[in-house]
């Protein structure tokens, strides 16, 4: 057996190992139960399994456990799929990275989750933050709170926002209100609608790791000249989030809701 061919393998065992042990280490942060966070075990566990899989077949002297055009198939569509995530996730990356412009019209705050005792979420929260920022830093910038109420949360996710905005010392006579939206796409649009001849530059106030497909939905929108604002992320939340948004982004894609520029 080639040691390159063993090297792989044993590359595939200890990516498999750093997979679940992320899991656990994220579950601790975030939440065993939340969205797409079962990637990281499901992606260890298959990994694990082609560890195992091949060790068997060399232990009965075959090269590999399939037939070869099998794993030509396999490969090339691997390859594809890798191809296509390192493409996504170079824009997701690179909006994630960018700094605001100064002295935009206005900006809207999308909206995440309260949580029962009213307080925002940590995704919500960081928000916020860059939000009022960026309120301070630029007086004359007014600011769209947008975001509904879920049947889990106690107040909607926009009232929560211009609450906070206030108590971080933003006069709430710059902030709009849109507590009608489910979605990413409701949000822009709605609060798209109440900057109707009030503004032509605004700022998309989300994580960084959500900009680019909040930007990209709101291109599709059109209307205005949008710039991202960023709310920096934790190293953990970041790389688990990304990977999320790759999915995400090509599900939107995939319905028409997003213009790639």
């Amino acid at each position: 057996m080639k040691k390159s061919s063993i090297r792989v393998n044993r590359l595939f065992l200890v990516f498999g190992i750093l997979c679940i042990l992320y899991y656990l280490l994220e579950g601790i942060t975030v939440r065993f139960g939340q969205s797409m966070l079962f990637i990281w075990p499901l992606l260890g566990l298959a990994c694990l399994a082609r560890w195992l899989l091949w060790k068997r077949a060399w232990k009965q002297g075959r090269a590999h456990p399939f037939p070869t055009w099998l794993l030509t198939v396999c490969r090339v569509v691997i390859a594809l799929c890798l191809a296509l995530f390192v493409f996504v996730e170079f824009f997701i990356c690179r909006e994630a990275l960018r700094t605001p412009p100064e002295g935009l019209d206005a900006i809207v705050v999308l909206g995440a989750r309260v949580d029962e005792s009213g307080a925002p979420s940590g995704s919500l929260y960081e928000r916020i933050t860059a939000a009022a920022d960026y309120l301070r830093a630029n007086p004359e910038t007014v600011a769209v709170a947008s975001g509904g109420q879920g049947d889990d949360e106690p107040m909607s996710e926009a009232a929560c926002i211009r609450d906070y905005l206030v108590a971080a010392g933003i006069d709430e006579g710059r902030i709009l209100l849109e507590d009608q939206s489910t979605s990413t796409k409701e949000n822009l649009r709605n609060s798209f609608a109440l900057l109707e001849g009030r503004a032509e530059r605004v700022g998309i106030v989300t994580n960084d790791f959500h900009l680019f497909r909040a930007l990209a939905a709101g291109r599709a929108l059109g209307g205005y000249a949008l710039s991202p604002v960023p709310a920096r992320s934790f190293v953990f939340g970041f790389i688990h989030y990304a990977v999320r948004e790759f999915f995400a982004v090509i599900l939107s894609f995939l319905r028409g809701d997003l213009l790639f520029t």
